[in-house]
């Protein structure tokens, strides 16, 4: 983790959930942290948080991922700030629009499909657009993106979302093979059922499952990403609930030593 210290970081989604987790996890290893999200005064209110660890500079900029010119005026103020972007970890997502719910398909309607597709694929298409064209210029640099176990096994009444985080996977693939050659890695991490205020988008369901994971799970992998040699690449990132249970077995007693996940 030391390769962490230093290291000049753009988090997006960084107000809450899994980017605020990795923002202050960041912040705690010595890097320099730029946080984005689509309201300036929840950018505050995670700087605020920020300012109370002993650490690097940290500033921040509200940029609606859906708007080109907000992605690249976020880049440029982060350069202007910290001369240079080591890395992005792009966490910025939704899980259905505001107002909406869980229903299925042939209930939706286009709105609710383009806020999704929008911010989550779209929203990802752009802002890391906006930051390879100054790592490609400095022939360094790296990209994790966030996408969800949905993009690889669709779920029911979350149809938009799962493809929205297909494609994230799919682009990630992608772009990671078409930077290569200028240094930049890009790895794309698929967490399964995580304990942030994504679930309240889901309206009188709005709470995790039980054992869900904390977000400082998943920032403790984005951390690790990061800090990976850079002659090394991790694929295929699905981090899960560790679940355990106590299996009954026919006619007979409770084992407390068998587990099952």
């Amino acid at each position: 983790m030391q390769r962490l210290t230093g290291m000049k970081v753009m988090v997006s989604g960084g107000a809450s959930g899994i980017g605020l987790a990795t923002a202050r996890l960041l912040a705690q290893s010595g890097s320099h942290v730029w946080i984005t999200d689509l309201k300036q005064d929840a950018v505050d209110r995670a700087l605020n948080e920020l300012s109370a660890i002993d650490g690097p500079q940290a500033g921040g900029s509200a940029c609606d991922v859906r708007v080109a010119d907000d992605c690249q005026r976020a880049v440029a103020e982060m350069q202007s700030k910290f001369d240079r972007i080591d890395a992005l970890v792009h966490c910025a997502g939704i899980l259905r629009p505001p107002g909406s719910r869980p229903r299925p398909l042939h209930e939706l309607d286009d709105a609710e499909y383009d806020a999704v597709v929008d911010t989550n694929l779209k929203g990802t298409f752009l802002l890391n657009g906006a930051v390879l064209r100054p790592m490609i210029a400095a022939r360094a640099g790296q990209i994790v993106n966030v996408s969800s176990t949905s993009g690889r096994h669709g779920r029911p009444l979350d149809s938009v979302y799962s493809a929205s985080k297909a494609g994230v996977i799919a682009l990630s693939e992608s772009v990671a093979e078409e930077v290569r050659a200028f240094g930049i890695r890009v790895q794309v991490l698929m967490p399964d059922a995580v304990d942030t205020p994504l679930w309240q988008q889901n309206g009188v369901v709005g709470t995790a499952p039980p054992q869900s994971l904390p977000a400082e799970r998943v920032a403790e992998l984005i951390a690790f990403c990061l800090a990976l040699p850079t002659d090394a690449v991790c694929e295929n990132l699905v981090i899960s609930p560790f679940r355990t249970r106590v299996r009954r077995r026919a006619g007979g007693p409770e084992r407390s030593g068998e587990h099952a996940s």
